[in-house]
């Protein structure tokens, strides 16, 4: 069964979860051991068995359709065909939505949600080798964000080991309405990395997650400044970094990728400062701000800065993802603007399975010599 990661890892924000009526909350003899909730089938179905045995209704959905569940005695019970990879689950139990101790925890929507992981056919990620990477929290506070930030780290192989080594890093962002756990837990980029790394088809790397949903509080009002993550990135997040970690402290040993949300913060971060990073990554995303339309950081002195500091431009998106219009439009500005990018397009909508992909292209692509 996968990884349950715990209440504390999901969000250093106090949040309130809603809870069931007292009527239905599980009260298990302390001797009864309870079957798995849900199992993989060799048909790669997911079978479930959840018990909630004072319920008169439980509903389960993904960000798709509605999964309908039959009562068995003391279990609510279905078998479906949900797809691969990750899959948010959202329960309600007679009529009160619940966060489930039942399935792994994630981050999504500005709240802690559920989710099952499907491995991938195609494209599975099980850990290879016996020499893994860390990943831990650090914590520094910040004047732009005016509160203490918690940013999550990924430490390579050999990290630990060899004390002399410095290492390229990676600032990679999340989407919105998550946070910086969200790579770890709904991404499994240290998974990606340490395969790639022990299949010698990634330059070994430091990857620093920070939180992008920055807020301005006002009185009643709180106001998302998703573009003030340029200053953050610049003026507190590498200098932090690279005073702590053995990192080289030069732009071509750093890069900055990002979906979604994060996709437009990178952007924007690259393009007002390119002099910070030789390698950019735009997963199912923008160059182009399509949230407030302004483009203050694509004036004709940044484009060309850019073109002179960039040695690789990473775009990637998924073929039904409903974005794609506006990643054509960026084609075309960027076509116009004479920068150069590479390309991809995948199977699959604005969903993890293809900012996986994306990292792990992403991955094999930055801090080689050949470049």
């Amino acid at each position: 069964m996968n990884q349950i990661y715990t209440s504390d890892l999901l969000s250093f924000q106090k949040r309130l979860a809603p809870t069931v009526d007292s009527d239905v909350v599980i009260d298990r003899p302390k001797t009864e051991i309870l079957p798995e909730p849900y199992v993989i089938t060799h048909e790669r179905k997911i079978r479930f068995k959840l018990y909630y045995p004072n319920a008169r209704k439980v509903e389960m959905w993904d960000y798709l359709k509605e999964y309908k569940l039959e009562k068995n005695g003391d279990y609510w019970c279905g078998e479906f065909d949900m797809g691969e990879g990750f899959i948010a689950i959202f329960l309600k139990v007679d009529g009160t939505s619940i966060l489930s101790e039942f399935f792994p925890i994630g981050y999504g929507g500005n709240k802690a949600i559920n989710y099952i992981d499907v491995p991938e056919q195609d494209h599975p990620i099980e850990l290879l080798g016996e020499n893994h990477g860390s990943v831990l929290s650090d914590f520094f506070e910040s004047k732009i964000t005016g509160q203490l930030e918690r940013i999550m780290i990924y430490l390579p192989p050999e990290y630990m080991q060899n004390t002399e080594k410095k290492y390229p890093v990676l600032y990679l962002q999340h989407g919105h309405g998550e946070n910086e756990t969200c790579w770890v837990s709904q991404g499994k980029m240290n998974f990606i990395y340490d395969n790639l790394v022990h299949q010698r088809k990634a330059v070994p790397a430091i990857v620093v997650m920070a939180n992008g949903m920055i807020y301005e509080e006002s009185g009643d009002k709180r106001e998302l400044k998703y573009r003030d993550m340029s200053a953050f990135v610049k003026e507190e997040l590498i200098p932090y970094v690279e005073n702590k970690y053995r990192t080289y402290g030069d732009k071509e040993h750093r890069a900055m990728a990002g979906l979604s949300m994060g996709s437009l913060q990178t952007s924007i971060t690259a393009f007002e400062h390119s002099e910070l990073f030789s390698y950019v990554g735009v997963f199912s995303g923008f160059v182009q701000d399509i949230l407030t339309q302004n483009q203050s950081h694509l004036t004709e002195k940044n484009k060309e800065s850019f073109r002179g500091n960039n040695k690789l431009f990473f775009r990637g998106i998924g073929a039904e993802d409903r974005f794609i219009d506006f990643f054509k439009s960026d084609d075309e500005f960027l076509e116009k603007s004479k920068i150069k990018c590479e390309r991809k397009i995948y199977k699959g909508d604005h969903e993890w399975k293809v900012w996986r992909r994306c990292l792990y292209d992403f991955a094999q692509l930055i801090f080689r010599e050949d470049n």
